[in-house]
């Protein structure tokens, strides 16, 4: 057997360097579609007023990758953000986010306190704080996902979720909050928790992805939730 035989990658390896390599540039691929869509976030949301369509434009482009294998995350972020009526997205997922905001600062007031009026408020806030971080990510699935349900996949007496007035919906998702409390409400609350913490820690790693990974985290969690507490409604 001659030197140069001996030297040549059999077919073998040279078929799992291919196959690695693949892998390695769908990884890429992927890591970079998923830092463009959190810096698109990101931009989209600094006017702070913008926050809630730039996070429900953000889920509509994560659910439609996940169920379309839709590689353009960016520009489905800029389609939804252009299509979805912008008055009643910030109204469904801002009043959710603004009472996070109203519970947080309450819970800080009373907490300070000794009298027992105040611990009952407290108390009373703690549940209001709880249920409602339970239940946004609720909102913010369907939200995103609503338009995109179709007749099939809904009871013939049930409406779609684009359908519902934002009093229906947050109802509906309270609902779902409170069914799947013990369950889905712990992750969600490691989730969001989490997620906080590392941004305080330093801020910098918002640009490396850690808003669009709550979201996502938050999407699983709720679909989740959807097929425990309802196997046949809201997939």
């Amino acid at each position: 057997m001659s030197v140069n035989s001996q030297n040549q990658p059999s077919a073998g390896t040279a078929y799992l360097a291919g196959i690695l390599g693949t892998r390695i540039m769908a990884a890429l691929a992927t890591m970079f579609n998923f830092l463009a869509l959190n810096l698109a976030l990101l931009i989209a949301a600094l006017p702070l007023i913008t926050l809630p369509v730039a996070v429900n434009a953000a889920m509509v482009a994560l659910d439609r990758w996940r169920r379309e294998g839709e590689d353009s995350v960016v520009r489905e972020f800029i389609i939804a953000l252009r299509t979805r009526p912008p008055l009643r997205t910030t109204l469904l997922i801002g009043v959710p986010l603004a009472a996070v905001v109203t519970g947080v600062a309450e819970v800080h007031h009373f907490i300070r306190s000794d009298s027992l009026t105040d611990r009952v408020y407290l108390g009373l806030g703690l549940g209001a704080l709880l249920i409602t971080l339970a239940a946004i990510g609720y909102v913010l699935l369907l939200t995103a996902r609503g338009p995109a349900l179709s007749p099939a996949e809904l009871s013939p007496a049930e409406p779609s979720p684009a359908e519902l007035s934002p009093a229906e919906l947050w109802s509906l998702c309270a609902g779902l909050a409170i069914r799947n409390l013990l369950v889905t409400g712990p992750l969600f609350l490691v989730e969001i928790a989490g997620a906080t913490a590392v941004t305080l820690i330093d801020p910098a790693l918002a640009l490396l992805g850690i808003p669009l990974l709550l979201l996502q985290l938050m999407r699983l969690t709720a679909q989740f939730g959807l097929r425990r507490a309802e196997p046949k409604r809201l997939r």
